[in-house]
This record gives C-alpha cells, sequence and structure tokens, in this order.
C-alpha cells in the first residue's frame, strides 16, 4: 500500500521525475521494520507464514535488515534533490523512535495515556505513509503540494493503524491492552473516522484527477474494512 501511495500521489500531482526507485525504497524501509518488528516480539508468524527471524535466525535477520536499509541509502543517494533523503532518513528514525517508545510501555506493563498510543501510532506506522505521499508530491516536481499531501498521508495511517488495532482489541502483547477501558474503544472508532475525514479534506489541493478520487477511496477503505 505505502509505495502504492507515492505512485498514485505522483500521478495525481502530474507525473514527471523517476518515482519507482523511490517506491522501492518506501517499501524496503517497511520490510526492515518487519523483520525487527517480529524478533522484537517474538513473533512466530507474519501473514500465515513462518516469520523471517524463525525461518532463518536471529542473526541473519539483523544482518539482512541492514543490509535493507543499505539498499535505501543508495537509492536516496541516486536522487539529485536531496530532500528525497531527508524524507526517507526522517521517517526511518521516528520509526525507530516508535518502536522503542512502544517495546518500553509493553514492557513496564503500566496502564498508557491516549495521547502516549497516538504518539506511538504515529511514529511507528503514520510516518512512513507520509514519507510516501510527500515523497510523490517532491519527485513530481510540485514540492509545493509536499506538506499537504504528507498530512494527508499521516492521517490516513493513523486511521488505518487506529482500526488496525481495534480488530486486535485488548490482545495480549497489543499497546491496546495498556489503554483503560470505558468508552475509549468508541471513542478511537470515532478519532479514526475524523482522521480519514481530515486525510481527504488535504486532497483539496490537488486537481479533479482519477488518481485524486482513488487517494479519496483509499481513505474511506482505511476506516470501513471487514473486521
Amino acid at each position: 500500500m505505502r509505495p502504492a501511495l507515492l505512485l498514485i500521489t505522483h500521478d495525481a500531482c502530474g507525473g514527471g521525475g523517476n518515482p519507482g526507485p523511490a517506491a522501492a525504497a518506501i517499501e524496503l524501509i517497511h520490510a526492515a521494520s518487519l523483520i525487527h518488528d517480529d524478533m522484537i516480539d517474538r513473533s512466530d508468524k507474519r501473514r500465515g507464514e513462518f516469520s523471517f527471524h524463525r525461518k532463518y535466525g536471529f542473526e541473519m535477520s539483523l544482518l539482512v535488515a541492514d543490509f535493507i536499509l543499505s539498499l535505501v541509502l543508495g537509492i536516496a543517494s541516486g536522487y539529485k534533490d536531496s530532500r528525497v533523503g531527508r524524507i526517507l532518513s526522517r521517517a526511518s528514525k521516528l520509526m525507530s523512535i516508535g518502536e522503542m517508545r512502544e517495546v518500553q510501555v509493553i514492557e513496564r506493563g503500566e496502564r498508557i495515556s491516549l495521547d502516549q498510543y497516538l504518539e506511538i501510532l504515529k511514529f511507528k506506522t503514520a510516518v512512513l505513509f507520509e514519507a510516501a505521499t510527500s515523497l510523490g508530491a517532491v519527485i513530481a516536481g510540485r514540492p509545493d503540494l509536499s506538506e499537504d499531501l504528507g498530512l494527508y498521508g499521516l492521517y490516513l495511517g493513523m486511521a488505518y493503524q487506529i482500526r488496525d488495532d481495534l480488530m486486535d482489541w485488548g490482545s495480549p502483547g497489543e499497546l491496546t491492552s495498556l489503554l483503560g477501558e470505558g468508552g475509549l474503544r468508541d471513542l478511537l472508532e470515532g478519532m479514526a473516522i475524523n482522521l480519514a475525514e481530515e486525510a481527504m479534506e488535504k486532497l483539496e489541493v490537488l486537481e479533479d484527477s482519477p488518481q485524486k478520487a482513488l487517494l479519496r477511496d483509499l481513505a474511506l477503505y482505511s476506516i470501513n474494512r471487514e473486521e
């Protein structure tokens, strides 16, 4: 979904440039984060298959994730526009911070506030959506749209992850198990809807096109998935 967002946003901004390598870099960052995430969580399965570290061991997993990130560095260096590298670097950094904060709160096992939950979600998940849509604009030669479209991606990513977490509400090892009960679940449902609506509002900077319509549909999909 993340590289697709970059490519669709790029086309919605009029195309131009070479978005393919950057889209690959976005997916590579995501792949490395999944390897690390499964290692940290000691997860045996990923998408119905054995996770990478279960197949190849922790040592190989560490090295492969590092190797993947070196590929991202190489891709970034191929763009003359230094903003591409800065956007990819920022996303990787914030994702690492988000993962570390999640590890810390789960290890403590204490209740967390809604603000803490949203900050972890933003850093761990949504910033890579933000990077994808912002890069789409930059590579298309429309850096003037990168902030608004980056926010579209950020809000979309947060809405998407909230809905994903709600499907696993309260499961052991999940962030939602550290949130209070009461009306919080309903509050998060409403928050996901509001975020998706805010994402769609950010698309108003774009001219009407099939790509803009698709971006809007993706925002709607993020909150209307089947449980």
